[in-house]
């Protein structure tokens, strides 16, 4: 759902293949008009749309490039359905997945798989660099951004368990918050928290 609450960006495969569409919504209506094709790519696989916090832009995943990256594409509206055509920020390493924006829209995290390891990534818009956030042994994934913008809190993933970590942007010192049986998955931060 877009920040405004008029949007929706979803995945179909109702053509064979998995496109991105956006839906008009109303709050008090539902669905109003007929769903637009934001993106397509023949034999490709589109994934995980997530809007930028002003609403202007989507970021999502997109394997057109042989491995999944992250693309960014501008938001489609009824009257002015032509978008864009999306610009890819993963460059620097491969398997890039599970974006989420921070809440002040300048930044990007996600999982990249760097030496074999799935790692927290941050893309920064005003450096364009893909730094770097989580090191060590596990693989992470799902990260989701503190309001604030200075903490993210993410999973890892092993073949016995998975727990949530939390970690701080400037210190990069990830901080247990789960522990014991059972897998932990898809954390999210409440949003007046942080």
């Amino acid at each position: 759902l877009s920040p405004k609450g008029d949007l929706l960006a979803f995945i179909s495969d109702a053509s064979g293949r998995a496109d991105l569409f956006v839906q008009l919504f109303s709050r008090n209506l539902g669905p109003v008009g007929k769903p637009i094709q934001v993106f397509s790519y023949p034999r490709s696989v589109q994934a995980s749309p997530t809007f930028r916090p002003d609403g202007k832009k989507i970021a999502f995943v997109s394997d057109k490039e042989g491995t999944p990256h992250i693309f960014l594409i501008d938001t489609p509206y009824p009257g002015r359905e032509t978008s864009s055509r999306p610009i890819c920020l993963t460059k620097k390493y491969r398997h890039n997945t599970c974006p989420a924006w921070s809440p002040d829209g300048t930044k990007l995290a996600y999982s990249a798989m760097i030496d074999g390891i799935r790692q927290i990534v941050i893309y920064d818009f005003l450096t364009q660099e893909e730094i770097p956030l989580t090191t060590g042994a596990s693989h992470k994934e799902n990260p989701s951004w503190a309001p604030n913008s200075n903490h993210i809190i993410y999973n890892t993933v092993d073949p016995s368990s998975s727990e949530l970590f939390i970690i701080n942007l400037k210190q990069k010192k990830p901080l247990q918050i789960t522990s014991g049986p059972g897998k932990k998955h898809y954390p999210a931060w409440e949003p007046t928290m942080g």
